[in-house]
């Protein structure tokens, strides 16, 4: 998909922003498969060598540069609905500005999660399971699992709700001032996108909830079986795996730029038997 957007760039002038947003979101989850290959790789060595250890800084590093994917994952989607919001509240001045504020905006997304990822780094909340041979956020540990839920999960989705809820309510206040077709079609588009944008999250948040769950079942029963951790990553791979299959089909400018390829190409076709 992200090829898909590079090669067709000169078609999509008009929606360069939305594909921006959809060129970040590929960018983190193709981050985020690199992260999950090698995670994987050192969990089979782990397993085919027991003996081995893994426990480094730079283990660290990559659990921290993993968790700063996950919240520019959730803080992509945020930002989108507030984008969204601000053309239907000030449509005129959100055309105005020049597409390299947004790439600016990108760019500051990974550096704003980094800054509130990096506590959980320097306290030490990112640690190395001996059993699972990497560093993540330990699903024993009450603190940090609901710091990560809580900061890089339920904000993000609560900024989209609000988005939504105040888009309806603005939409049916001012329903009699929205006069022309143009306008109308913007709204319901952005609408339809903001409703997605809460189904698709709704799934890969339901998908956290054990980072949730495992602290608690751990103050309960003293232990935690060893394959949770397993399970855990398996249930986020799946909702990243579906969200990436099912984002290209419910996006209303990624369908309008394959009518416009099949429009070009049918032209092409009809140019060249006409010069014949």
């Amino acid at each position: 998909m992200l090829l898909f957007i590079i090669l067709h760039r000169p078609t999509i002038r008009g929606e360069r922003i939305d594909c921006l947003f959809l060129a970040n979101i590929y960018i983190i989850l193709l981050v985020i498969s690199c992260f999950f290959l090698d995670m994987y790789f050192y969990y089979i060595t782990g397993y085919l060598y027991p003996n081995s250890s893994f426990d480094n800084l730079w283990c660290r590093t990559k659990g921290y540069i993993l968790y700063i994917c996950g919240y520019s994952f959730f803080h992509s989607f945020s930002l989108q609905a507030i984008y969204r919001i601000c053309r239907i509240l000030y449509p005129i001045q959100t055309k105005r500005q020049p597409f390299n504020l947004y790439v600016i905006i990108f760019l500051g997304q990974w550096i704003f999660s980094a800054i509130e990822l990096l506590p959980s780094l320097l306290i030490g909340d990112i640690e190395y399971l001996e059993n699972d041979f990497h560093c993540q956020v330990a699903p024993s540990n009450m603190r940090s699992s609901l710091t990560v839920c809580l900061i890089g999960f339920l904000a993000p989705f609560t900024i989209i709700l609000y988005c939504y809820g105040y888009t309806i309510y603005y939409v049916r206040k001012h329903n009699s001032t929205i006069i022309t077709i143009k306008q109308r079609t913007i709204l319901r588009r952005d609408l339809i996108i903001l409703k997605r944008i809460i189904l698709l999250l709704t799934v890969l948040t339901s998908s956290a909830v054990p980072h949730v769950a495992f602290p608690i079942i751990y103050i309960m029963i003293g232990n935690l079986p060893k394959w949770l951790v397993s399970l855990e990553w398996a249930l986020t791979i799946l909702a990243l795996l579906s969200i990436s299959l099912v984002i290209p089909r419910i996006s209303p400018h990624l369908k309008r730029l394959r009518a416009k390829k099949r429009f070009y190409k049918v032209s092409i076709t009809q140019s060249q038997s006409t010069s014949f």
